[in-house]
């Protein structure tokens, strides 16, 4: 038999209960849900959150402007953030193994699963962080909206928090249940203005926020100055490209100490397709991305 996701959760020893009951709801009626997790939490799976607080510094230190470019180097201008007002890492698992584990999080999984439904793998652990005065995003979705209830759930996104998320320091506010409204914020009208249903994530360092990729969301903006970053997980449908070509950017070293699970979870077992680059860098392209849609669309159906 084909190893799969079923064979992940049984060899990582899963049990989707691992979601409570409200947070399953949470996630299908609201579109998220948050989860208070101290650092002791954490430590017990094996994750050392001020370590990760440390490397991720010094990483900032490290990268600077050019922190988040490793996915289209091409596009690297000179002095300049991918993302203007915000800092941001790309690529964390080549780049030191305190990373590793986030990608087997029990709680992020299952959420993938439940709201996918369908074969997932890994796309990217990225960090971002608004500067100081700024980070303030458009209201938006990370996918291509949803048409009709029937379209699938393509991706889920997770954030494990390094800092506290407060008022005045760049946290997220969502518009909670909007992952069912079938179309994008710009289509009501909305960019940087407030949303009469808008709530802000208020939550302290170490909290897991999980949501769907289609829920309503933005970054607002950092006034205090002081720090706000957090470790973003993304999972996708299995036959989505990942945002990071992980067969081709990890080391042989560091694919030869994955587990099974690990690796098919990474899409980099010796079976496991190589992206299209040729097509992912071009992406963006009006017709590439009518195309992909449709070609994904139909290959759900025969999944």
């Amino acid at each position: 038999m084909k190893y799969n996701i079923t064979n992940v959760f049984q060899d990582l020893n899963i049990n989707e209960n691992v979601l409570k009951t409200e947070d399953k709801k949470n996630l299908l009626e609201e579109g998220y849900c948050l989860i208070n997790y101290s650092l002791s939490d954490w430590s017990k799976r094996g994750i050392d959150i001020n370590l990760v607080s440390d490397v991720v510094d010094d990483l900032i230190e490290k990268e600077n402007w050019m922190g988040g470019w490793d996915h289209e180097k091409e596009k690297m201008k000179n002095g300049k953030h991918p993302e203007e007002g915000a800092q941001r890492l790309n690529n964390l698992l080549s780049k030191h193994d305190c990373f590793k584990k986030f990608i087997t999080l029990e709680e992020v999984l299952t959420a993938s699963k439940i709201l996918i439904k369908s074969e997932i793998c890994l796309s990217q652990i990225i960090m971002r962080m608004p500067l100081s005065g700024k980070g303030e995003q458009p209201w938006h979705v990370d996918w291509i909206p949803r048409k009709k209830e029937s379209d699938p759930v393509r991706s889920v996104l997770s954030s494990v928090l390094l800092d506290d998320y407060t008022m005045d320091n760049g946290t997220t506010r969502i518009v909670p249940g909007s992952h069912k409204f079938l179309k994008e914020p710009k289509d009501d009208g909305y960019y940087f203005q407030d949303h009469p249903n808008q709530k802000y994530i208020i939550a302290p360092k170490g909290s897991l926020f999980i949501y769907d990729v289609n829920l309503w969301h933005a970054g607002t903006k950092n006034i205090s100055g002081k720090k706000r970053r957090h470790i973003n997980i993304n999972y996708r449908d299995r036959i989505i490209w990942q945002q990071i070509n992980f067969k081709k950017e990890l080391s042989n070293i560091f694919k030869n100490k994955l587990s099974n699970a690990e690796k098919y979870l990474l899409k980099v077992h010796d079976e496991d397709p190589l992206r299209n680059d040729f097509l992912f860098k071009r992406r963006n392209n009006f017709f590439i991305k009518k195309f992909m849609k449709l070609y994904w669309d139909l290959r759900s159906e025969n999944f």
